[in-house]
C-alpha cells in the first residue's frame, strides 16, 4: 500500500493562537530524534512525501536542521505550514535541506498578529521567499480564509508584490501563479475542524486511510490530517510498527466504508471537510 502522503507531526507546540485553529488537549511535546528517525525508517516504503505538521509550528521544533537531514537521507521530500514567525531566523537551515520540497505560508496567521501591516517585516520576508524559490523550494502563499474581511492592507501587499490582482481572486478557483517562478498563490474558504454534533452523516468518502495518514507527536496514528487531538486512535507507531496498525480491523473498516462512500467513525460523520468532496467524482474513491 502507497500513500499520497504522511503527516509527521514533529511538534504539537505553537506560538500563536490564531482563532481558525482548533484548541488541542492534548499534552505539548516535540518528537525527540529517535522518534522521528524510527517513523521515517518505517514510512520510507509507505509514502514519498512527508508534511510537517497536524498541529503545532514546526520551525519551533529545537533540532529541525536534523528532522530534514533525516528525512533526506531516507530520500523523503518533505511540505510543511508555518505561520512564517520564525522563517527570518530558520532561514539558513530551509535554504540549505535539499529535504524540502514546499514550504506553505499561512497568510492568515500574519494576519493575526499584524505581521504583514509592517513594511519591514513584509519587506524581509518577500525576500526571503524569493531566495527559497530560486534554491528550488516551491512557496505556497496560503489564504484559507476567503472574505472580503481578510483583505487587509498587509495581504493586499502582499498580492500586489506577487503579481496576483486582487479583482481576479475567485473562490472557485483555488490556485494562482504568480509573476515568480515557483511561487504561486492558494485561495480557499476556511473550513470546520470536526466538532459540530448536529451536522452528522453516515454518507460519504476521504481520502484519510485511502492515500493519507497522521502521526501525531506522540506518535498515535490518525487516519488524517485533522483528527488533531486522535479522536481515530488506531495504535502508536513508536510501540506497533505501522505495517500492523494498518492491517487492523479498525484501519479496515474504515477505508472499506470510505470505498463504498459509507462514513463508519462517528468522528469522521461529523467532520465538515468531506463536503469538499462533493465536488469529486465518486470514481476518484472507487479504487
Amino acid at each position: 500500500m502507497k500513500f499520497k502522503r504522511i503527516y509527521v507531526e514533529i511538534t504539537n507546540k505553537c506560538n500563536l493562537t490564531c482563532d481558525f485553529c482548533a484548541a488541542s488537549k492534548r499534552n505539548k511535546r516535540s518528537m525527540s530524534i529517535e522518534e522521528f528517525e524510527l517513523i521515517c525508517d518505517q514510512i520510507r516504503f509507505l509514502t514519498d512525501y512527508i508534511y510537517l505538521h497536524v498541529q503545532g509550528e514546526p520551525l519551533l521544533h529545537p533540532q529541525l536542521d536534523e528532522i530534514l537531514e533525516i528525512a533526506h537521507s531516507k530520500q523523503l521530500k518533505v511540505q510543511l505550514v508555518t505561520n512564517s514567525t520564525l522563517l527570518n531566523e530558520k532561514m539558513e537551515t530551509l535554504r540549505n535541506a535539499p529535504a524540502i520540497r514546499q514550504i506553505s505560508i499561512s497568510l492568515q496567521s500574519m494576519q493575526t498578529i499584524g505581521y504583514l501591516e509592517n513594511e519591514n517585516n513584509s519587506n524581509r520576508l518577500f525576500e526571503n521567499l524569493m531566495q527559497l524559490s530560486k534554491n528550488g523550494k516551491f512557496i505556497q502563499l496560503r489564504l484559507w480564509n476567503f472574505s472580503d474581511q481578510v483583505f487587509t492592507d498587509g495581504i493586499n501587499s502582499c498580492l500586489s508584490y506577487f503579481g496576483i490582482n486582487k479583482e481576479d481572486l475567485q473562490v472557485e478557483k483555488k490556485r494562482y501563479l504568480t509573476r515568480f517562478k515557483n511561487i504561486y498563490f492558494s485561495l480557499d474558504t476556511q473550513f470546520q475542524w470536526p466538532s459540530d454534533p448536529s451536522d452528522r452523516s453516515m454518507i460519504g468518502s476521504c481520502y484519510g486511510t485511502r492515500s493519507m495518514l497522521g502521526i501525531l507527536s506522540d506518535g498515535t496514528l490518525v487516519p488524517c490530517c485533522l483528527d488533531h487531538d486522535g479522536a481515530i486512535s488506531l495504535g502508536n507507531v513508536f510501540e506497533t510498527p505501522i505495517t500492523n496498525l494498518i492491517q487492523s480491523q479498525r484501519f479496515i473498516n474504515i477505508q472499506t466504508g470510505f470505498k463504498k462512500n459509507c462514513i463508519i467513525e462517528p468522528f469522521c460523520q461529523h467532520c465538515q471537510f468531506r463536503k469538499r468532496f462533493d465536488l469529486i467524482k465518486k470514481e476518484d474513491f472507487s479504487s
